[in-house]
């Protein structure tokens, strides 16, 4: 097991549960690094916060079957997330992305991003906002092999936190 955080700062932190709340903005059942690993071990479900200064800066949902990523804000906001399907054995697909805007320093949100993307280099997008109720949708075609990387191994997960991919 390694702990790749303290690679980049002595003030971040990974803290293990099996969810993170959205609503309450806790982590919910925390457990133990050994617990934790188990999990990953035996393909069970777990979720690994990352806190920076004791904020959570990554949530990182861990399945047998997809990963996600939350990015979350000094007001722990998510703002933005990552879905990612395992395809084959080890390696994942960035299927989905959403970006949330919000007003100033609330937890209204102002609008949404989101991009659904599959192998074959469709990229679909729809804009809304929350103001005005329009709604943009999009549909393209281009390269999605940024979408692609592997599963993560146990305690390796912030190559999968680069916002632009």
């Amino acid at each position: 097991m390694r702990s790749s955080c303290s690679e980049y700062s002595e003030y971040f932190q990974w803290n293990y549960c099996d969810e993170w709340s959205g609503i309450k903005k806790k982590a919910w059942h925390v457990f133990d690094e050994e617990k934790a690993y188990l999990h990953h071990q035996q393909h069970q479900p777990y979720t690994a916060v990352l806190t920076d200064e004791g904020q959570p800066k990554y949530i990182i949902n861990i399945t047998s079957k997809w990963v996600s990523v939350s990015f979350y804000d000094h007001l722990v906001r998510k703002y933005l997330n990552y879905d990612f399907e395992v395809v084959e054995e080890g390696k994942v697909f960035l299927r989905t992305a959403i970006h949330w805007k919000y007003e100033h320093d609330t937890d209204k949100k102002l609008s949404t991003m989101i991009f659904g993307f599959k192998e074959t280099g469709y990229i679909a997008m729809e804009k809304r906002d929350f103001s005005t109720g329009e709604v943009l949708e999009r549909e393209s075609q281009g390269s999605v092999d940024n979408n692609w990387t592997v599963f993560p191994e146990f305690g390796d997960y912030l190559y999968l936190c680069k916002e632009e991919r």
